[in-house]
């Protein structure tokens, strides 16, 4: 979470048992980190941000309701409110795929829940960070959840 981006490898210093300090945007290499950590016997900070596309969690999420999902869309912000830590710890905006968000909510929906909640600190910036326009001729984004 934001405490392991912004300490760093500060936080594995102050704790010596501590064996991985890992950054929310690595949750999907968690079992490649965790080998790396148990062939090398060190320390291993993961916190640095990733450039690219957001690489999907293959991880199932844990969801306490049976009536309420929440599907993360978009990770970061590019806002810079002076009260926020997001930017600085978590990064720039980066979208999920829209088809692997339309995914989960087609899985949430055949699974029985009644309804979806899309998360991300800055929702309405959904799919800035994505290619591509709309073919209307609107000169519109293609992916974003506030037309």
């Amino acid at each position: 979470g934001c405490v392991a981006q912004q300490e760093e490898e500060a936080l594995l210093r102050r704790i010596p048992e501590l064996d991985l300090v890992i950054g929310p945007q690595h949750a999907p290499s968690i079992g490649h980190l965790l080998a790396q950590v148990e062939t090398t016997d060190a320390q291993l900070c993961a916190t640095e941000e990733i450039d690219g596309p957001v690489a999907e969690d293959v991880t199932a999420p844990k969801r306490d309701s049976s009536v309420s999902a929440w599907v993360n869309v978009i990770y970061g912000c590019n806002e810079s409110c002076t009260y926020c830590i997001v930017p600085s710890v978590r990064g720039s905006e980066k979208s999920r795929d829209a088809d692997a968000v339309l995914r989960e909510v087609i899985a949430c929906a055949e699974a029985g829940y009644q309804e979806v909640t899309l998360l991300g600190q800055n929702i309405d910036a959904y799919g800035r960070d994505l290619p591509g326009v709309a073919d209307d001729g609107s000169g519109r984004r293609l992916w974003t959840f506030s037309n």
